[in-house]
């Protein structure tokens, strides 16, 4: 008996595209490789003589400064007896939602009022940030005892002290 040779497999007329796709698809990822290499390893163009370009802050007129600390106070002010007045009743469900409004009352005026000074704006995010935070401690805490709960509280109340400063309500 003689040895068996077994047929070779005969590229089929429809494998020679996918090759060759293959090969373009490797040698453009490679040419994208090097390209990107030498893009990042080379200096920008030193000899030019552009000067790196800086963009100034807003100003803003006294009427607008005034205008916009005005907005604020306004807001905080209703925000804060909603939260004052819904935060001592009897429900719970009420306050949170009463909480939550109030932040997201403070965080609208804020984004509205692009010419508050930095301190107004911080002192008016800080009380927003501690509303949320009560909110959220009270959905875990066992009374008004709880130490977590306190923290919170005491918090919001540090906080509102800083905005009534700052609005000229004591």
């Amino acid at each position: 008996m003689g040895t068996e040779l077994s047929p070779q497999p005969v590229a089929s007329p429809r494998t020679w595209p996918l090759v060759a796709l293959a090969i373009i698809a490797i040698v453009g990822v490679v040419l994208g490789a090097v390209a990107l290499v030498v893009a990042l390893t080379r200096p920008g163009n030193a000899g030019s003589a552009a000067a790196p370009t800086t963009t100034a802050s807003p100003t803003y007129t006294a009427e607008e400064i005034a205008a916009a600390h005005q907005k604020l106070c306004e807001v905080y002010k209703l925000a804060a007896r909603s939260v004052q007045i819904d935060t001592n009743g009897g429900d719970a469900a009420l306050a949170g939602v009463t909480g939550v409004n109030g932040a997201v009352m403070l965080e609208q005026a804020l984004r509205t009022a692009p010419a508050l000074a930095p301190d107004e704006r911080d002192a008016a995010f800080a009380l927003a940030e501690a509303y949320t935070n009560a909110n959220a401690v009270a959905s875990f805490s066992t009374g008004r005892g709880d130490p977590a709960w306190r923290a919170a509280a005491d918090d919001v109340i540090a906080k509102d002290a800083e905005m009534r400063a700052t609005c000229g309500g004591g």
